[in-house]
C-alpha cells in the first residue's frame, strides 16, 4: 500500500480521472465528501487534493477547517480548478491551498504535483520531529541550567559561611579586610587565626582560573586544611607559613583531580609583642611593606603555585614596627587579572604608599577605592592588611 491521497470532491462533480492516475503513479486513494463535517484522520495522508468544481465556497470553508484541525501539523492542499482563473486561484491560495491546478489537468503534472507535495509533507515532518527533539532538548537544558544555578547557590553559601565574620584583634596588631566578591561563586579565600596570647596567623589565597562551584570548594577545602597548629595533648606549635604550603600543596595533589586546581596563596605569624613576622608564599602577588618611616617595598618571596608539584617552600621573616603595615592582595588586585608574575602595571605598591597615612579599615578601604575602577576581570578582589599599633 502507498502513500495516502485524500481525494475531496464534491458529489456532482465526480473526479473519476484522477482517482485513476493516483493508484497507477502507486498512490493510495481515500475519497472524501467535499463540505462534510466529520474530522478527517490526517495520520496517514501525505496530501490533500480538493475537486473545487462550482462550489468554491465550500471548498474555502473545508480547506480553512482543515488549517484550523491540523494545526502545526502540515499536510499540503491542492485545489483543481473548473478552469483558469487567477480570481479563483487567489482564492484557494487564500484560503490555505498549496497549489493551484486548472482543468483539464495532464495525468503527468498532476502526479508530478502530488509528488512534490509528498516531499514537502516528508520534510515537515523531519523539521516537526528535529523541533520536537530541540524542545525536549531545552527542557532538559532548562533543567539542567536550574540544577547548576542550585549547585551555584549552595556552593556560594558554602563559600561565605567558611569566611571570617569578625577579625580577631591580638595585642597590638590591627588586621582590616576588604573583600569585593565579582561573580556569583567567588574562589578568593583568607583567614585570620588567635593562635596564642601573643601570635597571630593569616593567609589569603585564590583559585585561579575556577569560575565555578568547584573553585569556591576548593578554596573551602584548603582554608580547613591549612594547618597553623599543632596541638598533642597540652602541647602545642606553631606551624612555619613554608610548612603550612607545604601541608596544602600536598593535601591538593592527594585529590587526584583528572584537572589538577592551581591555588595561589600567602600564610603569615605574627608576633604581637615584638612585630617578628614570618611570611611564605606560593604563587599569590608579593605582600607589600609599608614601614611607618622609609620606602615600601614589595617582598618577593620565591614559591611555585600550590597543585603544581611536590615540593618546598622559603618563607621570610622580619620585624614591624609600631605604625608599619603589611598589605596583601588576591590576583584579583591586579588590574588584567593574570596571575603570572610581573605581567600588567601593578598597581598595589603605589596605590598603599599613597594612603600610608591611614590606618586599619580606612586604609585599605581607600586602597580598594583607587584600584577597582581598573580591574577589568571578573576575578574576586581581596585585600588583607596587618598593622602594628601603640597597643
Amino acid at each position: 500500500m502507498g502513500p495516502t491521497v485524500l481525494l475531496s470532491v464534491y458529489p456532482q462533480a465526480p473526479a473519476d480521472d484522477l482517482r485513476r492516475v493516483l493508484p497507477a503513479a502507486g498512490f493510495t486513494v481515500t475519497d472524501h465528501s467535499l463540505g462534510s463535517t466529520p474530522t478527517v484522520d490526517f495520520g496517514p495522508i501525505v496530501a490533500a487534493v480538493i475537486e473545487v468544481g462550482e462550489r468554491a465556497d465550500v471548498a474555502t470553508a473545508q480547506t480553512r477547517r482543515w488549517r484550523v484541525e491540523l494545526g502545526d501539523e502540515f499536510v499540503p492542499v491542492l485545489w483543481i480548478l473548473p478552469s483558469a482563473s487567477a480570481d479563483l486561484a487567489a482564492v484557494g491560495l487564500g484560503a490555505g491551498a498549496d497549489a493551484c491546478l486548472p482543468r483539464p489537468v495532464p495525468p503527468a503534472v498532476f502526479v508530478a504535483q502530488i509528488k512534490s507535495m509528498t516531499r514537502a509533507r516528508s520534510s515537515a515532518a523531519r523539521v516537526g520531529a528535529k523541533a520536537a527533539e530541540a524542545r525536549l532538548l531545552g527542557d532538559q537544558l532548562q533543567k539542567a541550567y536550574a540544577q547548576i544555578d542550585g549547585e551555584l547557590e549552595m556552593a556560594r553559601r558554602v563559600h561565605r559561611t567558611f569566611l571570617p565574620r569578625t577579625v580577631p584583634q591580638v595585642g597590638a596588631a590591627r588586621v582590616a579586610v576588604c573583600y569585593r566578591p565579582r561573580s556569583r561563586v567567588g574562589g578568593d579565600f583568607f583567614d585570620i587565626r588567635r593562635l596564642d596570647e601573643i601570635h597571630l596567623g593569616f593567609f589569603l589565597g585564590d583559585v585561579i582560573g575556577r569560575g565555578t562551584a568547584t573553585g569556591s570548594l576548593l578554596g573551602v577545602f584548603v582554608k580547613q586544611v591549612a594547618n597553623l597548629k599543632e596541638i598533642t595533648g597540652t602541647r602545642y606549635r606553631l606551624v612555619p607559613p613554608d610548612e603550612v604550603l607545604v601541608g596544602v600543596n600536598r593535601e591538593l595533589l592527594g585529590l587526584g583531580l583528572d584537572d589538577p586546581p592551581l591555588v595561589a596563596m600567602l600564610v603569615g605569624v605574627l608576633n604581637v609583642r615584638d612585630g617578628s613576622v614570618t611570611v611564605a608564599r606560593a604563587g599569590s602577588p608579593a605582600p607589600i611593606y609599608i614601614p611607618a618611616a622609609g620606602d615600601p617595598q614589595a617582598w618577593a618571596i620565591p614559591g611555585p603555585f600550590l597543585g603544581t608539584a611536590d615540593t618546598g617552600y622559603q618563607s621570610m621573616k622580619a620585624v614591624l614596627a609600631v605604625g608599619d603595615k603589611l598589605v596583601m592582595g588576591s590576583d584579583g588586585t591586579r588590574p588584567d587579572g593574570d596571575p603570572a608574575p610581573g605581567s600588567g602595571p601593578d598597581r598595589l605598591l603605589h596605590v598603599a604608599t599613597q594612603h600610608r597615612a591611614l590606618s586599619g579599615q580606612a586604609f585599605v578601604d581607600a586602597i580598594a577605592r583607587d584600584l577597582l575602577p581598573h580591574v577589568r576581570h571578573p576575578d574576586d578582589f581581596t585585600l588583607l592588611a596587618v598593622e602594628m599599633t601603640a597597643g
